[in-house]
């Protein structure tokens, strides 16, 4: 079919295409009527028992130490890993998910190669409300640092050399994620193009049903009249 003929079909069935894209629109509208979301990525960084942040040997990025806070993760985990995305840097939100929290031992690299460089504990929150992922956050930060302490002293070290954990300054912060006004425009303008596409597909369909009940009406037709003679 040549794009003279299929624009001939478009044009006879053009409501396939109106519909298409009022319903694009409409679910486009209502998706960004659902608002945004509150969300936190805090921080709790481990060293060695007393170390200073700033000093260059505190065990941030010593094997043991980072091995202690995966022990920890696990742990406030109930012993699963949490789901793992493309890249370290992949929020919650952005997964597609309003709703959910999980801990897992900071990383760089992707769920098919993953690196370990340094001590600290990510613990994730997204939510509508943001009481709701304050609650959650400081509940999972406890349970972090409870953890952490109890898993120490049930091998009985003293309180002085316990390993010191403190959470990341600023990380604690719960941004709000909501479209902008770019983007909302964007994705109207994505969705029409793809409400067009959807139009003339259904339109090529329609006009393939339509022809082909002609044809079956036509023989029906046909053999009606012969076996009338």
């Amino acid at each position: 079919m040549t794009v003279r003929e299929i624009l001939g079909v478009v044009a006879r069935r053009w409501y396939t295409s109106v519909f298409a894209v009022a319903l694009a629109v409409l679910l486009t509208f209502l998706m960004l009527q659902d608002g945004g979301i509150y969300t936190t990525r805090t921080v709790v960084d481990f060293r060695w028992p007393g170390a200073a942040r700033l000093d260059p040997l505190n065990g941030f990025a010593d094997e043991s130490v980072i091995a202690f806070a995966g022990l920890v993760a696990h742990k406030v985990n109930t012993g699963r890993e949490p789901d793992r995305y493309a890249t370290d840097e992949a929020p919650l939100y952005g997964a597609g998910r309003r709703e959910g929290e999980f801990v897992e031992v900071s990383f760089v690299g992707s769920q098919f190669a993953t690196n370990y460089p340094d001590a600290a504990i990510e613990v994730h929150v997204i939510g509508r409300e943001r009481a709701s992922v304050e609650e959650r956050q400081q509940a999972l930060v406890d349970d972090v640092l409870q953890t952490s302490i109890q898993l120490q002293e049930e091998e009985g070290a003293v309180a002085s050399h316990l390993i010191t954990q403190e959470v990341r300054p600023l990380s604690a912060q719960i941004d709000y994620i909501a479209p902008s006004w770019v983007g909302k425009i964007s994705a109207f303008g994505a969705m029409a193009a793809a409400g067009v596409i959807a139009g003339v597909g259904l339109a090529l369909l329609w006009e393939k049903s339509a022809i082909h009940l002609h044809r079956r009406s036509r023989r029906r037709g046909r053999v009606g009249a012969h076996e009338t003679r």
